[in-house]
């Protein structure tokens, strides 16, 4: 190959195309370090799971590792579409804690909305600088980095760092790391949300199921105990007519067969409302009509089922709570409204898609609002209870009563999602 450079042009052409070569090399080996830092720090977030003390460590890594003076972490609120100042680190900002904003205020809301990271390098000539929140605290940035937080594609917080002093500012390998470190961070929280949430869902398992205990117990007690204790003692005195008044012994053996008859109901009673066997082999209206039948001869109740048109099998999941949303409201129509008659109504509409049922009873009604807003006095969970398996359903749940007119509860749900797949199986 020919060339017109001397060989002394190509020597330094070749040093230069060197020094470029570890120009590059020496960055490269810089931005492994970096990452590697990002890559032990995100880490050491997966061993926190309380979700507090996680978004304050997230923050105070991004701080000391970006280097910066300041920094604050903006969590998503699904609910209203804001950013909620979750965490805030340096620059006397712990005031803003709680502070609400828009989605699309702000640096902040233009991350989250573009889910961009962005590097301001002068906030004060910003347009999208938030000047109402700066001025709430003792803080003036110079330049910022603000980068979105991502967990499988949803944005669910955004994560910023600054400066306050003139020329300093963040390039472009920062916005890369703080950019890894954050969507690592994302999936922290989320895990710790999650975490959370099963601790909530467990806690509520343990009071769920010492409310039915206390329900049984209860239970048992008014019924069955009583009518045994009741036969015991009767039993003592049929000893005493046999040993002294023999004539009078049948007619007292008649009676205690009665009592044990209805106690043997009422305990029968009991174990099919625990664990109805005719709902998982024959499905929901069966288990309804023995249900109806059992509570009107062992209860005294007036309940009267009524099925509009025939449904095929619903799965397990739905005929469970279906069954047992329906018990909850017959056991609230017994205990406190002293009703008289109650109807439960299946009501399926095929052209529509839906699945109502209705639980009506002539008792004494309640005021709603008034009941929800004393749940913590009262200890009782079971209109929460309904409502939670009617949602686990993709139900509805609805309740209309008033004191002097009795209760309607009303359930709908989608039917054909809730249908068994295979009936014969």
């Amino acid at each position: 190959m020919k060339t017109d450079q001397t060989p002394q042009a190509e020597i330094e052409a070749l040093q230069n195309e060197v020094q470029t070569l570890k120009t590059r090399l020496q960055d490269a080996k810089q931005k492994i370090a970096a990452l590697q830092v990002v890559h032990d720090v995100a880490g050491n977030l997966t061993s926190e799971l309380n979700l507090d003390p996680l978004l304050k460590k997230i923050l105070a890594q991004a701080v000391q590792v970006m280097n910066a003076s300041a920094g604050s972490l903006l969590l998503v609120d699904d609910f209203t579409d804001e950013l909620v100042f979750a965490v805030i680190e340096g620059g006397g900002g712990e005031s803003l804690k709680g502070v609400r904003i828009n989605r699309n205020q702000g640096i902040a809301g233009w991350v989250a909305t573009q889910r961009e990271p962005l590097i301001v390098d002068d906030v004060n000539t910003d347009s999208r600088h938030y000047q109402s929140i700066a001025n709430s605290f003792d803080y003036r940035p110079t330049s910022l980095l603000c980068v979105p937080m991502i967990s499988h594609s949803k944005v669910i917080g955004v994560l910023q760092v600054m400066h306050n002093r003139p020329g300093r500012y963040f390039g472009q390998l920062e916005q890369q790391l703080l950019t890894t470190f954050g969507n690592q961070a994302a999936i922290a929280v989320e895990n710790a949300r999650l975490y959370e949430s099963l601790k909530e869902e467990r806690d509520h398992l343990v009071v769920v199921e010492e409310e039915i205990r206390k329900r049984l117990a209860r239970d048992l007690h008014d019924g069955p105990t009583q009518l045994l204790a009741s036969i015991v003692m009767s039993l003592g005195f049929t000893k005493q007519l046999i040993e002294k008044a023999p004539e009078y012994a049948l007619d007292e053996i008649d009676q205690n067969l009665s009592v044990a008859n209805k106690a043997l109901k009422q305990l029968r009673t009991l174990l099919f409302d625990l664990r109805p066997v005719i709902l998982e082999t024959q499905g929901l209206i069966p288990a309804l009509q023995v249900y109806s039948e059992r509570m009107n001869d062992t209860e005294g109740l007036n309940i009267n089922l009524t099925v509009d048109d025939e449904i095929d099998r619903l799965n397990h999941h739905a005929e469970v709570a279906l069954f047992s949303i329906i018990q909850e409201a017959v056991n609230n129509a017994k205990k406190y409204a002293q009703a008289s008659r109650i109807d439960l109504i299946v009501r399926p509409d095929k052209r529509n898609n839906t699945l109502s049922l209705f639980v009506k009873d002539n008792g004494q009604g309640f005021d709603i609002k008034q009941v929800k807003s004393r749940y913590d006095q009262q200890g009782s969970l079971g209109l929460i209870n309904m409502q939670e398996r009617a949602e686990a359903v993709q139900g509805t749940l609805k309740i209309h009563s008033e004191p002097g007119h009795g209760t309607t509860i009303i359930l709908t749900l989608p039917l054909i999602e809730n249908l068994l797949e295979n009936p014969e199986g």
